[in-house]
This record gives C-alpha cells, structure tokens and sequence, in this order.
C-alpha cells in the first residue's frame, strides 16, 4: 500500500516563455483547474493521504493551494535556480519515510497510469510508455528482465531504446536512502542533478523495474509544442478515457 506522495515542482519553466503567464508549469489550465490540482485529485482518489510539493519558482502558488488541501505540503527549495530535480527531491527527506509516489509536476496523465504503479508488485517501479514521437523525450534501457540500465534525452548513447519515461515512479524507503546518498557524493560537484540521475545510479545496487504501458494517454509539457498537442490530442482523450472509467 502506499500512502504517500511526493510531486518535484522546483523548476522554472523558461521555455514555455510568455504562455506560463509568470507562473509555474503546474499551474497551467487544460480544463477547469490547474494541471497539479487535477493531479492532486487523481493521487487523492487512488488513496493517497499525504502529499509533499517540492516547490521552488513561483512558490507561493502551491502555498495558497495547500491552503486548500490539508493533504498537501510544501517544501521549499532555496536553492532552485542552480540545482536540479534530485535536490529538490532531497529537501523532502525529512517527510518521507515509506514507500511514496514520485510525480513530475508539468505532466498529464489518465489515472490509470496512478493505479497500475500502486498494484505493482515491484517496490521501485518507473513507469513507462511506448514512443510518443512528442520531442524532448527521456528514453530508457532496460535489460531482459525489464530492470532500469540506463535514461538519457541522446538516445544515441543508449545501447537500445526499450520505452520513454513517464514521470510517475514508486519509490521504496530503502532506494530512496541510495538516491540521497547517491546524490549526496554528486552535490559536492553540482547540485544541478536530476533524480532520473540518481535512479539510474542506484539500479547498479537494487533493481528498478520498468512498468511499459502502451496506449497511455498522458504528456509533459515543456515548451509551446507539447503544450499545443497536449490541448488539441491528448487532453481530450485523457477526458474521454477517465469518463468511461
């Protein structure tokens, strides 16, 4: 059972430029909320009692929606504008302790994708998709028993390319510990580390299943690009998916 969730929403989303309106990518409006309230409302739905933010630009926006939500949580990382997702999943630790969900916050997905991560078997677990051919992808090497190798955007330094990450992951109390310490070694160098790092540094030790989903509906929204087929395909069809469900 997981209970816990954990949603990195440190970055500041320059690409998106004048469309983010001066606030965080989670913020952005497909329906009638931002996409991290109807993030929110997903993990609440699957049982999720407690949600952690990892905020950093733009923070008072996710203050004023904890104010909403005594689930949620925030944490702020001082230090954004130089680091990376890793550290700002590393300012949590005090709050996470068991086995959580970890969440990109500029994504969209159907709530099926929640599910089949918390009915695995597997305690760390990445989820994954089939090609999306929707740019900016972070591809993944598996190797035949569908454990994490390796994650790069160059897909070219991969020896094949099994899947694409999602951005939803569960993570056991213990791989958690190995990813801070992991990071704890690569800080003293930089602290522009982002967790996909840090996974993939760890599944030397512990295995990191990969969970391939085809069909998924979901998306991250990185530039004006993904935003626009975000809005015109898959929104809708994550709006169609979840009222047949």
């Amino acid at each position: 059972m997981i209970n816990s969730a954990a949603i990195l929403a440190g970055g500041s989303g320059t690409r998106l430029g004048s469309l983010a309106e001066g606030r965080p990518k989670g913020f952005l409006t497909l329906g009638r909320r931002p996409i991290i309230e109807e993030s929110i409302e997903k993990l609440l739905h699957c049982g999720i009692a407690q949600i952690v933010i990892g905020t950093g630009f733009g923070a008072r926006y996710y203050d004023r929606l904890a104010e909403r939500y005594p689930q949620v949580h925030c944490v702020l990382n001082v230090d954004y504008e130089r680091s990376g997702s890793m550290y700002t999943l590393y300012q949590l630790r005090d709050l996470l302790s068991e086995r959580f969900l970890l969440l990109e916050s500029d994504i969209v997905y159907e709530r099926a994708a929640l599910e089949a991560v918390i009915q695995s078997e597997h305690d760390v677990v990445v989820l994954a998709s089939g090609p999306t051919g929707s740019g900016d992808e972070v591809f993944i090497e598996a190797d035949d028993s569908s454990n994490l190798v390796a994650m790069s955007k160059a897909r070219d330094s991969l020896s094949r390319v099994d899947a694409e990450l999602v951005g939803i992951s569960s993570i056991s109390s213990a791989a958690y510990l190995a990813m801070c310490g992991f990071a704890d070694g690569e800080f003293e160098r930089t602290l522009d580390l982002d967790y996909e790092h840090a996974l993939v540094g760890i599944a030397r030790d512990m295995p990191v299943r990969v969970l391939r989903l085809d069909g998924l509906a979901w998306a991250e929204i990185d530039d004006e690009s993904h935003l626009r087929r975000v809005r015109e395909v898959v929104y809708p069809e994550i709006q169609r998916r979840e009222a047949l469900a």
